[in-house]
């Protein structure tokens, strides 16, 4: 982390009450951020677990793509992206995001069963079991929150 103090206390502060599930607590510390730092990258994923955290959508996909655009290789961003975009837009813009990162992240299970979760939800079954296979194959972990992933709910019989 580059912060150096004060902002860093009020980094740290502002994390812990994201922990506690304090966000409006944790905003007003970001706010006593020096404003010129307000846009590092370790303050904006703290923005963005702000905005997850009481729901304003359109803001964690704003926070999201920033993210995206500043470090493209950090695939949590592109993820919390198409997780922002399906709530504040639809399923289909959140599987787009999805579907043209896969490409350049041919081995991240978290993407292989989100694209599972899209596709069950727009009916697309057999199109989900599929990926969802390719995510157990690269991370078998992914089959317990799979069991428990209401978007998942038609296809539990055959997890």
């Amino acid at each position: 982390m580059l912060l150096e103090q004060p902002d860093r206390q009020h980094w740290q502060a502002a994390a812990g009450y994201v922990e506690l599930s304090m966000f409006l607590e944790a905003d007003m510390e970001l706010d006593k951020i020096d404003p010129f730092n307000r846009a590092a990258p370790e303050v904006l994923a703290i923005r963005l677990a702000i905005y997850r955290g009481l729901q304003k959508w359109e803001l964690m996909r704003e926070i999201a793509k920033r993210l995206a655009d500043f470090q493209p290789n950090e695939i949590q961003w592109t993820i919390s992206l198409a997780y922002a975009s399906r709530r504040a837009d639809s399923i289909q813009a959140a599987k787009e995001l999805l579907l043209n990162a896969e490409p350049k992240f041919p081995t991240e299970a978290a993407i292989k069963y989100h694209l599972a979760c899209y596709f069950c939800q727009t009916g697309a079954i057999k199109t989900a079991k599929n990926y969802l296979k390719k995510a157990f194959e690269i991370n078998l972990n992914w089959r317990v929150a799979a069991l428990e992933d209401a978007d998942l709910q038609p296809i539990w019989d055959s997890i």
